[in-house]
């Protein structure tokens, strides 16, 4: 009998995500009203603190009333991931086939083409370049989306909490046994016990089986601001709002009262229970902070739309924000999603300042918004019994230093709301 010992040792290095942490993300992407409701959920669980709430000035519903105010209109999934891809990416082939492959996701997010399907419909594509895409598409907000199935989907979200080797395992090579709650065999495939098996478990649960279908409702109607700008003389002042801040008002008698108990049980409870409310006290500050930072950054970048001085934004790219504050993409992403800046002449959405470049420039840099300004302004300068072709329109823009091309024009034009030529007279 001859007796083969192999010993593999593998060397990996990842981050894992403390609680603290996915609570301090799961505040930062909240808007103020999921926030109070989250503060209000985790309050009943803590006895140390209350939730306070100044909505003493009212919900200011979201109308046009101006022609600055945007409609809160709730935003697809594909809107929501295409902002995302045009906010990051370079227009390169490799884009355009990620956009491709979200126009195909399901309403809860799920990638429904086979590989032979996309082949069929995409040319001039390589599998190492669908490869690339399906990878994009995968490690956009939320986790889970561009999944091909169930398994795949909560595996991309445990991949994106850099969850432990326990739960990737239960998710690729255990699936089968998770699903039939085979738990004395996966406890036995995985060498782990019984508290640790329920904490898989438990985190696996918490996973959502449809990541895209939280942009399915349609029930927002009000928002709150948590950024004011105010315009005097030739400065702009931003603060944050204080109405819709939540504060967290800690129990000192309570508190004062359980300290002193001489039982180990309740001095274990109540210092854990500290600890999460100086931990949810933290995770807020750095909420407002973050907020406030990138909303500076964002009417720098701005300053003449929030002077009045024009309605065209200057181009900045999220990638422009992350770079200048020395922060990551996804917090960036994370924090303009639902939140909210008042001005003298609407309430807007942090995330409609981030206007991409236009590559059709020459010189100074313009953004999209930019260029179609200068269209709508030739359009509605025009001789109205002599409308102006999109090739004219092309003509002149590139008189004043813009090579767009005619299709651009055209593109550009029905987006703004003008008729071709012909329908114009």
């Amino acid at each position: 009998m001859e007796l083969k010992q192999n010993l593999n040792q593998k060397q990996v290095q990842g981050l894992s995500l403390t609680q603290g942490m996915r609570q301090s993300i799961l505040i930062l992407q909240s808007d103020a009203i999921d926030l109070a409701d989250y503060l209000n959920e985790q309050s009943l669980e803590n006895p140390l603190f209350d939730v306070h709430v100044n909505l003493d000035m009212p919900f200011i519903e979201n109308s046009n009333n101006t022609s600055y105010q945007i409609k809160d209109e709730q935003q697809s999934l594909f809107e929501y991931l295409l902002d995302q891809v045009q906010l990051t990416m370079r227009k390169t082939p490799l884009r355009d086939l990620v956009i491709y492959l979200i126009e195909q996701l399901d309403p809860n997010g799920y990638l429904t083409l086979s590989d032979k399907e996309i082949f069929e419909e995409v040319k001039d594509i390589t599998p190492i370049m669908l490869l690339d895409a399906k990878t994009l598409l995968q490690q956009l907000d939320p986790p889970g989306i561009g999944a091909r199935d169930l398994r795949e989907c909560l595996y991309l979200q445990a991949q994106a909490d850099n969850a432990n080797a326990e739960v990737m395992s239960m998710l690729s090579d255990n699936f089968e046994l998770f699903t039939k709650h085979e738990w004395k065999q996966l406890k036995r495939s995985l060498k782990i016990s019984n508290v640790e098996l329920q904490k898989d478990i438990s985190f696996i649960q918490s996973l959502s089986a449809n990541p895209g279908q939280r942009y399915t409702s349609q029930n927002e109607q009000y928002v709150v601001p948590e950024l004011q700008v105010k315009k005097n003389q030739d400065k702009l002042t931003l603060s944050i709002t204080k109405y819709g801040q939540p504060q967290l008002v800690f129990a000192e008698e309570t508190y004062d009262r359980l300290v002193k108990s001489t039982d180990d049980d309740v001095q274990k409870y109540i210092h854990d229970k500290y600890n999460q409310y100086k931990t949810l006290e933290y995770n807020l500050q750095r909420r407002i902070d973050t907020i406030s930072i990138i909303g500076r950054c964002i009417v720098r970048a701005q300053y003449q739309f929030f002077m009045q001085n024009t309605q065209a934004l200057e181009p900045l790219l999220i990638r422009d924000v992350a770079q200048k504050l020395q922060i990551s993409e996804s917090t960036v992403s994370r924090t303009i999603n639902g939140k909210y800046i008042q001005t003298d002449f609407g309430i807007f959405e942090l995330k409609r300042f981030f206007s991409r470049r236009s590559k059709v420039t020459v010189g100074e840099d313009k953004s999209v918004d930019q260029v179609k300004v200068k269209i709508k302004d030739i359009i509605n300068d025009e001789d109205k019994k002599k409308p102006l072709s999109d090739q004219k329109i092309s003509d002149m823009l590139q008189e004043d230093g813009l090579k767009i091309a005619r299709r651009t024009v055209a593109k550009y034009r029905e987006q703004l709301g003008f008729p071709s030529t012909s329908r114009r007279i």
